[in-house]
């Protein structure tokens, strides 16, 4: 994996909106006035589901506490509760997937990014399926088709 991302190079990525390589989470609820964080365990779960969905496919990165115009806006939850959310892909994802993960600060706002690779094996959201990521959707598909998919890839790849 690449190294970690710095400021400048985020911004790049946050320019260019959603996409098959990169998502962005608001850690907030908008439909409430003022706005109020999501709950901890919902955030987690939508965590967990791109995390698998990127790595069941061709990888990417996961920005939370980003809106869907790329604006950053924070997340505002205490750090154990950033902690837990950072442990995701290895607390709710089977099997556990290693992930870059890094919290920064984005004017004056903490933005968590997760950098993840494909992974070799389709990965299960724990009790919730097999996510696959197709452009800026996320899918859920039957466990042996992505293992299918990765198989003809690596086939593909080594002849």
């Amino acid at each position: 994996m690449s190294a970690h991302l710095n400021e400048d190079e985020i911004l790049r990525a946050l320019s260019r909106g959603e996409g098959q390589y990169r998502e962005f989470k608001s850690a907030w609820d908008r439909r409430a006035d003022p706005a109020k964080k999501l709950n901890w365990k919902r955030l987690r779960d939508k965590i967990a589901d791109v995390v698998a969905a990127f790595a069941n496919a061709d990888g990417g990165l996961l920005f939370v506490g980003v809106e869907d115009d790329g604006r950053p806006s924070g997340h505002g939850y205490s750090d154990a509760h950033v902690e837990g959310l950072l442990a995701v892909p290895e607390s709710r994802l089977r099997p556990t997937v290693r992930c870059r993960t890094e919290r920064i600060d984005i004017g004056g706002k903490e933005v968590l990014v997760f950098e993840v690779p494909p992974w070799p094996e389709a990965v299960m959201v724990v009790a919730d399926g097999f996510p696959f990521r197709v452009g800026a959707r996320v899918l859920r598909e039957p466990q042996e088709l992505i293992n299918q998919r990765k198989q003809a890839l690596r086939v593909v790849g080594y002849e």
